[in-house]
């Protein structure tokens, strides 16, 4: 079978990337989907984007890479905005917002966030209609015949997968890469199964979750001077999502 690695949510985090892309290299894997947030919380935003687009084949739009380009006035992205440039900003901002392809005559699509865009999130645990709404055409992701199979997503930075709609439908999330929110590992996923083609086949996901040196990633974190650096490290290390993090200390 062919593989194909899907990789999300790298943000700026170039140990965790790394050590992704040597995994991927060992399995023999040549193809690499990413379904964006290359930018921001991390670091090395600058370098991580380069090495995204020197290794991924595919990549679509995050809400990160769309707030860089969009958002003023906010000091923390002003700091992501100069270490990336100007063209590194024009790539974002032509980013597409979906990819469909055919694997093992399944029908596969794989954006950010959801089918409405990149800034409306979606849960595990919200009800099945929420879910199944992901596999509709819309002005987001196009209007392309028939609807997907298969939908496959980020931007929540935690890994789960559902059957829906009699079984017929499978919900994916790749996790993240470079900030992990359920396990303090660099995740990814691969997706097994013959590219392009259009009859039935063999299909098979795996999820991978890696070690990798986070507080090498901190270092060069306090060396740049980095914005938010107090909650950014307690997430790299606990996988404790910042907003958490401040409910914990009110309570």
């Amino acid at each position: 079978m062919d593989k194909i690695a899907v990789i999300s949510d790298v943000h700026g985090n170039m140990p965790a990337l790394e050590t992704v892309l040597a995994d991927i290299r060992r399995r023999g894997i040549e193809l690499i989907y990413n379904l964006g947030d290359l930018v921001g919380k991390g670091p090395e935003s600058d370098v991580t984007l380069d090495r995204c687009r020197e290794m991924c084949q595919v990549i679509v739009r995050g809400n990160w890479d769309q707030a860089l380009i969009e958002v003023q006035s906010n000091p923390v992205y002003e700091w992501y905005r100069e270490q990336l440039g100007e063209e590194r900003l024009a790539y974002l901002a032509g980013l597409p917002n979906a990819f469909d392809f055919r694997m093992s005559g399944k029908r596969v699509r794989l954006y950010h966030a959801s089918q409405i865009g990149i800034y409306n999130r979606v849960y595990p645990w919200q009800p099945p209609e929420i879910h199944e709404a992901m596999f509709e055409n819309t002005d987001f992701t196009g209007m392309t015949e028939p609807t997907p199979d298969i939908v496959g997503y980020g931007d929540i930075h935690t890994t789960y997968m559902h059957t829906l709609a009699g079984r017929s439908k499978l919900l994916f999330n790749a996790g993240s890469v470079g900030n992990p929110l359920d396990f303090p590992l660099a995740t990814y996923v691969i997706l097994n199964g013959k590219v392009d083609s259009q009859a039935a086949g063999e299909f098979s996901i795996d999820f991978i979750r890696l070690p990798y040196d986070v507080e090498q990633t901190l270092q060069r974190a306090r060396q740049l001077d980095a914005p938010d650096f107090d909650v950014y490290s307690v997430e790299l290390r606990t996988a404790i999502y910042r907003g958490m993090q401040k409910k914990s200390q009110a309570s």
